[in-house]
């Protein structure tokens, strides 16, 4: 299913339907509105269309985590305002990062906005969930749905690699390398869908930074 030119919480659209419960998280969180506005957030600080889920991902991973040590909004306009609070406190963050990045890498790097941080350290994330969202990262490689050289593409991200330098070591093209790390991130978003993991889930690029992940997933391909 070709998503490119769908928004993105077509998720949480399509999908949302309000819960039988009062736990606050399960009913608001996933709720349309809060995505969208999540993403109105993002896009002000300069995401791009294919950052959005990522980003998306990112403020939701992040909201989960502050409800362990604080009381979760009790309405659908406190969670939105909460959750558009967080992304604009991360958009704010990255731009920091990239100027640091920038400052660093300028010389080095031809294009230095085309280099892929792992911004989101993984030792920030929850093992356990880190670990199952490995392995269904793994099945989709034994089941043969990822792209060719798919391990290879995301090992470069892991090590911090352009794609132009991720190009040039597999003998394609950057445009290929990028069209297959989407193509990835799409397929590997779909399957945590249908799992019921997308909100919260780690992103793709966070993931693979993880020591055990290339060697499981080389095993995998």
């Amino acid at each position: 299913m070709n998503t490119a030119n769908k928004p993105a919480w077509d998720y949480f659209t399509r999908n949302y339907r309000e819960p039988k419960t009062d736990d606050p998280i399960k009913r608001w969180l996933p709720h349309p509105e809060v995505a969208k506005g999540i993403c109105g957030v993002l896009v002000a600080y300069g995401y791009t269309q294919n950052d959005l889920q990522d980003g998306l991902q990112d403020v939701y991973l992040k909201a989960l985590r502050a409800f362990r040590r604080i009381k979760p909004p009790a309405d659908l306009p406190g969670m939105r305002a909460l959750c558009r609070k967080m992304a604009r406190d991360m958009a704010i963050d990255r731009l920091r990062k990239a100027q640091r990045r920038e400052r660093h890498f300028v010389g080095l790097c031809e294009e230095p906005d085309e280099f892929t941080p792992l911004e989101y350290g993984a030792e920030q994330r929850d093992p356990v969930d880190a670990g199952r969202q490995l392995e269904v990262l793994a099945q989709l490689f034994r089941e043969g749905c990822m792209p060719e050289g798919g391990v290879d593409i995301l090992e470069g991200v892991a090590s911090r690699c352009t794609y132009k330098e991720v190009a040039e070591a597999h003998g394609i093209t950057d445009e290929l390398a990028r069209w297959r790390m989407r193509e990835m991130c799409r397929i590997y978003r779909t399957r945590m869908a249908k799992l019921g993991m997308l909100p919260g889930m780690v992103p793709l690029r966070v993931l693979v930074s993880m020591p055990a992940a290339i060697p499981t997933l080389r095993k995998a391909a």
